[in-house]
């Protein structure tokens, strides 16, 4: 049996001239208004995952290290003359934080370095977005870990429920509200009586999650509590009208 290294994709030709040469630095995300497309075809997601791994794994690893000061970027390029201007530029600025919009979360497999930017990197001015399917695949990649995903999420927004174990946990996290109902008793020569009783109740329960309909979403911001939104729909919302390439072009 042949066992391949892990850094054997680096020998595919395709990979080797991506990777050949580059004239940007991931440092630059938090220096100026830069958007960078990592984007591959569903039938090359598992050829190319680590290539798509090590990119992002690089990437959080250069904001962290910009946003310390440690190896500021315009010191490793062009030497310890301009150490001073580049120490200066790592400072903390009141620009917008860098954003990852991570899609088809799942790809990535595990990632220590995602697990520990969900903790952290809030504090270097950096904000996180993954899409996952449903909760087992975020319990299948990071086990019991997965719950610092949830704990340190400022948003979450959840649509499209359709397996039960997700809306369950959902239904769950909402909470309950205390409903109150009456019953009636009636028993020969005496009075009807009638008593009160208080009980819980899911706000949502996992069917009538999975029952929502498609233009509504779960929205849950760190702090208050869970609410049902419209879904913003960019392709029919007048305001983003040609800003995008119509889906059939």
């Amino acid at each position: 049996m042949q066992l391949r290294a892990p850094w054997a994709f680096l020998d595919s030709p395709r990979i080797a001239n991506v990777i050949s040469r580059s004239d940007f630095q991931f440092a630059e995300l938090q220096q100026q208004t830069v958007s960078v497309f990592l984007v591959l075809p569903p039938n090359r997601l598992d050829a190319y995952a680590r290539w798509l791994r090590l990119l992002v794994s690089q990437a959080l690893q250069d904001i962290a290290r910009h946003a310390e000061g440690v190896v500021p970027p315009a010191a490793a390029l062009n030497g310890a003359q301009d150490a001073p201007e580049a120490t200066q530029a790592a400072k903390p600025s009141k620009r917008p934080p860098t954003f990852f919009l991570l899609d088809e979360f799942a790809a990535l497999g595990r990632l220590e370095a995602i697990e520990r930017a969900m903790g952290l990197m809030a504090g270097y001015g950096l904000q996180l977005w993954p899409i996952l399917q449903d909760m087992s695949q975020l319990s299948d990649l990071y086990g019991k870990r997965a719950g610092t995903f949830v704990a340190n999420a400022g948003v979450q927004q959840v649509f499209g429920v359709n397996d039960f174990e997700t809306a369950k946990w959902l239904s769950q996290m909402i909470g309950q509200e205390t409903t109150g109902y009456q019953t009636h008793s009636y028993k020969p020569d005496d009075p009807p009586s009638t008593t009160q009783n208080l009980t819980g109740r899911d706000l949502l329960t996992p069917d009538e999650i999975m029952q929502l309909p498609p233009e509504l979403q779960l929205l849950r911001v760190q702090g208050t509590p869970t609410a049902i939104a419209r879904k913003l729909r960019y392709y029919a919302d007048p305001e983003f009208r040609g800003l995008f390439a119509p889906q059939d072009q």
